[in-house]
């Protein structure tokens, strides 16, 4: 089919399926039949959270459904599987913006059926979770603000970006695979990535903040005495050797003492500078890069996982590197409802050691995503 017609016909399907609440309705008699015989999936009793006003409930309600129709009109096959799903609804207490955010969960058990309110077990999971962050990000503590921690990913469409994750298990060699999507605007997204020279200017005032810290902690544990206070304690030493010694022994210890004697201001000085050296050649390192490194070089994404007093470089390339982001409060509609989707992540879970698994990931990962779109 011409795509100029297919991708709108897409859409049209998908945004039908919102009102379509149980993948066993009429609706579904309509949908092509797969390559392969479905198993119906079980649907499981919801998770709620707290209660949202029944208008918004209701409208969350229809827009998981729709995600459970749309995974299962699109082919997602069990292929021997025992396939079940569920919704999950939360409060917009702990958002950084007031939308709702909940989710579809889907789980292909390959024994008996368990509850998709708990953790993954052996099942594969596919979870479309609507506003909300947290399958993807981590928590990046810099100069006393919280920032997102985000894997890259890649644009795979205009509004659809990809990453893929390899996770260990502990009683095979081989383990999990995660596959996630995420699903914007058109040419937007809800975070802004911090480049470098943002990371480096915030990391060398995180430094500035520890060495303060540093210097308020010495002057609680070396009182540093005024000078007259140091001209009278001077005194009642030289005068106790006078007491103790007499003639050319008592000129020789008031010598001695003197050339010795260290004002506590220049001992908390001493200790001070041997203590903060470490912060010092910290803050040396980021000034030097954000000195004399290219605009190019700065603009780029700042690849970071350790506190600014363990930087060392940037981490692109590694493994499992996460690029550091914040919210871009710009990108959200204020104007419509708060259960409406305005961004999603489906994240895609499965043993790579299960061949059904990996059989029906081919499926899963061939999904058109982009027609997740017609949602937002």
């Amino acid at each position: 089919m011409n795509d100029r017609i297919y991708r709108p016909f897409c859409m049209f399907c998908l945004v039908l399926a919102q009102f379509v609440y149980p993948p066993q309705s009429k609706a579904q008699s309509s949908v092509r039949t797969p390559l392969v015989t479905v198993t119906p999936w079980q649907k499981q009793e919801d998770y709620m959270e707290s209660r949202a006003p029944g208008k918004l409930s209701s409208e969350m309600k229809k827009m998981v459904g729709g995600m459970a129709s749309w995974a299962q009109q699109a082919g997602v096959d069990s292929l021997g599987c025992t396939p079940a799903w569920c919704g999950a609804f939360f409060s917009n207490k702990s958002n950084a913006f007031p939308l709702y955010s909940y989710e579809m969960r889907a789980g292909f058990f390959t024994g008996d059926v368990g509850d998709l309110h708990v953790g993954p077990g052996k099942e594969s999971r596919l979870v479309i979770t609507a506003n909300d962050l947290a399958t993807l990000q981590q928590t990046f503590s810099l100069n006393g603000n919280d920032y997102l921690s985000l894997p890259f990913m890649q644009e795979s469409y205009d509004g659809v970006r990809y990453c893929e994750a390899a996770g260990e298990k502990e009683d095979a060699t081989e383990g999990s695979r995660t596959k996630t999507w995420l699903i914007t605007y058109a040419g937007q997204k809800p975070y802004s990535v911090l480049s470098r020279r943002e990371y480096l200017e915030e990391a060398m005032k995180e430094i500035g903040t520890d060495k303060q810290r540093l210097k308020e902690d010495l002057q609680q544990r070396i009182p540093v005495k005024t000078a007259q206070e140091e001209e009278a304690a001077q005194k009642r030493e030289i005068e106790a050797i006078g007491n103790m010694y007499s003639g050319a022994t008592r000129e020789s210890r008031v010598r001695s003492y003197l050339a010795s004697y260290k004002p506590d201001s220049v001992y908390f000085k001493e200790v001070f500078a041997a203590e903060s050296a470490p912060l010092d050649a910290d803050s040396l390192l980021l000034n030097d890069l954000l000195t004399k490194s290219s605009s190019d070089y700065l603009a780029k994404p700042a690849f970071v996982s350790v506190p600014a007093h363990a930087f060392r470089e940037f981490e692109d390339g590694r493994p499992g590197s996460r690029m550091l982001a914040k919210w871009n409060l710009s990108y959200f509609d204020k104007n419509v409802s708060l259960a409406k989707p305005q961004f999603i992540v489906v994240s895609w879970t499965y043993d790579v050691a299960d061949g059904v698994a990996v059989n029906i990931d081919k499926l899963i990962t061939a999904l058109s995503y982009c027609d997740l779109q017609g949602l937002l």
